[in-house]
């Protein structure tokens, strides 16, 4: 149950690690650039923002490396234990704890939970097939024209209906009654790479 739970911790941490280093990142570059160039607004509002924005981005960054050397390490120990050669670059769920690797040469898949250092080897055979899914986002966007109002000289903006595809998963099927299906959030461009990935390891 413990070990349960601070995977769950762990992999929730993870998840939101990676946009909060982004936003706070992109805050303490906007804040430095205000108090570098803009004098009328260098207040302690905004340095302290500066401040916050910049150790949040720091700690975030820290996270992301510890729950990385904790699954290299993991992979490593493997390596040595069973005498295998499971690629540390790529690592498929990082930065969750629960995660893919893969030896093409022994044809072996692992999968790894760095949280409670667990582990399950298996043969390659054991992923039986993989795709990426999303959802369809309906968002109105304006077209760059106006049109008129009834017969009026008021000229209002158009939109149009627009489809957006979001929330990109990899989808893993694998040999196993209990837990068929893996699922892994991640953009789009990393989904399609992955997708290339795993057809190159398994079928190359």
């Amino acid at each position: 149950m413990a070990g349960n739970f601070k995977t769950a911790v762990t992999a929730a941490l993870g998840t939101i690690a990676v946009p909060v280093m982004g936003f706070s990142g992109l805050g303490a570059v906007v804040a430095l650039l205000v108090l570098v160039f803009a004098r009328e607004y260098r207040t302690s509002g905004v340095f302290i923002f500066l401040v916050i924005a910049s150790m949040t981005c720091f700690l975030s960054i820290r996270l992301l490396q510890r729950i990385y050397k904790k699954s290299k390490n993991l992979v490593e120990s493997i390596n040595r234990q069973a005498n295998l050669n499971f690629n540390v670059e790529n690592l498929l769920g990082h930065p969750s704890p629960i995660f893919l690797v893969f030896d093409k040469q022994n044809k072996k898949l692992a999968v790894c939970n760095s949280s409670t250092g667990t582990f399950q080897i298996h043969p390659l055979s054991y992923l039986l097939a993989w795709h990426y899914e999303w959802k369809n986002r309906e968002t109105m966007e304006f077209t760059g024209h106006f049109h008129q109002v009834g017969n009026t000289v008021m000229n209002a903006p158009s939109f149009e209906r627009s489809h957006k595809r979001v929330l990109f998963e990899l989808v893993i099927e694998l040999a196993d009654e209990i837990n068929p299906i893996m699922k892994f959030y991640m953009s789009e461009k990393e989904a399609k790479q992955w997708c290339a990935k795993l057809n190159a390891i398994v079928n190359g």
